[in-house]
């Protein structure tokens, strides 16, 4: 297993964990990027990407990176949020811009499936109500959430929850 994120600091609790697990001859975390994983062409069979494809810049070069790295007949999966009304001018460009169904096409994938995770948006939405209502007291980091949680839950019911799976081919 690879492990490929932006934080050094991200990286080094990985190394961390998987060290606590006895996992270090099993697992390689590096620091990286969506659009440049710094891996090697057709080096990987599998690529998950959680709740992160729609913070690449631009996605379409994030998903060809994944269908780079992936092996023929690699799968790729990706969480992620779409909108409801990809038409609607007023929510942030960043979540409104992507069809994952189309974009995974044009990088070359096949048997592409996007589908609702309506569970994931019921826990989703149980967490933001929770991080809302805590009390921060002088708590920057909780703070932080309760901030998120406030700007999650304003546009929270323009989304939904999507798991998209697709393969590789070269």
């Amino acid at each position: 297993m690879v492990g490929v994120d932006f934080s050094t600091v991200a990286v080094q609790q990985a190394r961390r964990q998987a060290e606590t697990c006895g996992l270090t001859d099993r697992a390689d975390f590096r620091v990286g990027h969506l659009t440049d994983t710094g891996l090697g062409t057709s080096s990987v069979d599998v690529v998950l990407c959680v709740d992160s494809i729609q913070f690449a810049e631009p996605i379409s070069v994030a998903l060809r990176e994944c269908h780079r790295v992936l092996k023929q007949g690699g799968r790729v999966a990706l969480t992620a949020w779409q909108l409801i009304d990809a038409t609607d001018e007023e929510l942030r460009r960043r979540v409104r811009h992507h069809d994952l169904a189309v974009e995974l096409e044009a990088a070359g994938f096949e048997q592409v499936k996007v589908v609702d995770r309506p569970a994931w948006r019921t826990a989703e939405r149980a967490m933001w109500l929770a991080a809302k209502s805590v009390d921060i007291g002088d708590d920057p980091a909780l703070r932080s959430m309760r901030d998120e949680a406030l700007r999650a839950l304003d546009v929270f019911d323009t989304r939904r929850r999507v798991l998209a799976t697709a393969i590789a081919s070269h």
